[in-house]
């Protein structure tokens, strides 16, 4: 289809490998690079480069050089700002800098929410472990976040506890590229999350679920989404669709993937927590395709190319689904994932990025997952059957590492 055209794509990750293998089905020349050269995408690809995806101009003097025809990158937010880099920089399709910088920064587009007088948590920015003083003595929960980070990694609930708090602010400024961290009021409340497409400045869309996360550690990071959400078909929901299409017209973020998180209170009011200029992460726009149709990476790529493939602002079958990370909840050796046979039928797609013997960490963000479930389901009470009680039929195996040595050392005894 596309034929000696040449599309470099941004990370060889699990998650970028189905867009790596679209591009190659129409037809592309397919140009990896990260800097992890062993990633499963660079074995697809016709070509790989080792160079950082968060490297701007070591990823401009490639393309140039390799005389790229587009540049994409696929559920990775540190490399979506080389993207618009290197695509306004060389004269490709893609979205601005400056608009892709505010969706990325959560301090910039906390001030962009507060410029449209929109719901804004109380924030603090903070680049070294010093508590502001206006926290010093608050009763409040906070959530601590890397202003750039991807993956939920360095993210935590904290209270005003000065030790736990000080913990909170080290751990965000580890995992910030820029240094910088935000203190913000946590908003009690449901979280809403899903994936969008913004065409002309309209969400031409957006398929929203209940986010859920992980509450063994006070590392704030999601374990499932589940489709639809519970506010489908409400004004909610309708005032959450509005304020980003606002968000996106303000910056001129006018055409392009969007991945969604807002939390509604108890009292209905809407924070817009994040609108990020990518798809989501742990196959979001996989399971989003088999529940509604969307076609999100061929959009994405003939979008790319500057090719207008008009999708029409039409409703979309929204079958029931969810997916579940697979996780550890101690350090240890990865044995198995055992799978009941009462929800294996609702299993269309399962992604174990472990082998067994590997060693393994607890569950502190996506660098850390050793799995993707996706589930579809026939009704929202069968999907609210299996959910609540998922680890019952999906059991990730973990060996400790005390049991690991024993077990070892009894396969080396000599009787």
């Amino acid at each position: 289809m596309f034929t000696c055209k040449k599309i470099m794509i941004l990370g060889g990750s699990n998650f970028q490998l189905p867009i790596i293998a679209r591009a190659k089905e129409m037809g592309l020349y397919v140009i990896t690079c990260d800097y992890l050269p062993d990633n499963p995408g660079h074995r697809l690809s016709d070509e790989y480069y080792n160079v950082s995806t968060t490297d701007k101009e070591g990823v401009l003097a490639l393309a140039t050089k390799l005389n790229i025809d587009a540049i994409v990158t696929f559920s990775s937010d540190p490399a979506i700002s080389t993207v618009a880099y290197v695509a306004n920089a060389l004269g490709l399709s893609g979205p601005s800098l400056d608009a892709v910088t505010i969706l990325s920064e959560k301090d910039k587009f906390r001030a962009l929410l507060s410029k449209l007088g929109f719901n804004v948590p109380k924030s603090y920015v903070v680049n070294s472990a010093v508590i502001p003083e206006e926290l010093m003595n608050s009763n409040s929960k906070f959530v601590v976040k890397p202003v750039d980070s991807s993956g939920s990694k360095g993210i935590t609930y904290s209270s005003a506890n000065t030790s736990e708090l000080n913990h909170a602010i080290e751990y965000a400024l580890e995992n910030s590229r820029a240094k910088r961290c935000i203190i913000e009021e946590y908003i009690d409340g449901d979280q809403i999350h899903g994936d969008g497409y913004v065409q002309n400045g309209k969400l031409i869309y957006k398929y929203l679920g209940d986010h859920f996360f992980y509450t063994k550690t006070r590392n704030f990071i999601p374990i499932s989404t589940r489709w639809p959400c519970k506010y489908y078909g409400t004004r909610t929901l309708d005032v959450i669709i509005n304020q980003v299409e606002g968000i996106c017209n303000a910056i001129g973020y006018m055409d392009g993937p969007v991945n969604i998180e807002a939390r509604v209170t108890d009292l209905g009011e809407v924070y817009i927590i994040e609108v990020s200029p990518r798809n989501g992460g742990n196959y979001v726009p996989i399971i989003q395709e088999r529940l509604t149709g969307f076609d999100f990476m061929s959009k994405i790529i003939y979008s790319s190319l500057g090719l207008n493939l008009q999708i029409t602002d039409r409703l979309y079958n929204t079958k029931v689904g969810a997916y579940y990370i697979l996780h550890s909840e101690k350090e240890g050796i990865f044995q198995d994932v055992r799978i009941s046979d009462k929800i294996k039928d609702h299993i269309f797609f399962h992604k174990i990025f472990q082998n067994q013997g590997d060693a393994v960490h607890e569950y502190v963000g996506s660098n850390t997952t050793i799995g993707v479930v996706l589930l579809e389901f026939d009704s929202i009470s069968e999907r609210d059957f299996f959910m609540p009680d998922i680890s019952d039929f999906i059991q990730v195996i973990i060996l400790q590492y005390d049991m690991f040595e024993l077990k070892m050392n009894k396969s080396t005894m000599i009787y």
